[in-house]
């Protein structure tokens, strides 16, 4: 790993998968990965007189077509879990014969999905 890239853990329903991807880049994570602290009493009365600044495209100058949703490079077009895979079958026999059913299972795989 470098100061480039960061590596992640992504929880499948059948274990984990590893990606690494360039900076910068967006993450996003499951409620569950933290479990938050709770305020103190001085903590909560702060929060009640915090004051946030909130700017506006203009107030930046920017131009409006290039920030929010409409100037978004980006568009999240589809959200979905692929479906689970099926079980796999387990070939049998001498190793000869094995290898010769299974070129036979790949062709017909092969040739069945170009038809």
């Amino acid at each position: 790993m470098d100061d480039k890239h960061v590596v992640a853990e992504r929880l499948l329903e059948n274990g984990f998968e590893v990606i690494e991807v360039p900076l910068p880049c967006v993450l996003t994570v499951v409620k569950e990965l933290n479990e938050p602290r709770l305020p103190s009493l001085k903590g909560k009365l702060a929060a009640k007189k915090a004051v946030f600044a909130q700017w506006k495209a203009a107030d930046l100058q920017c131009d409006p077509k290039c920030v929010g949703l409409e100037g978004s490079p980006t568009k999240v077009v589809k959200i979905f879990t692929p479906p689970a895979r099926k079980g796999g079958e387990m070939l049998q026999g001498e190793p000869d014969e094995v290898a010769a059913l299974l070129v036979s299972k790949l062709k017909d795989a092969v040739l069945g999905a170009a038809n």
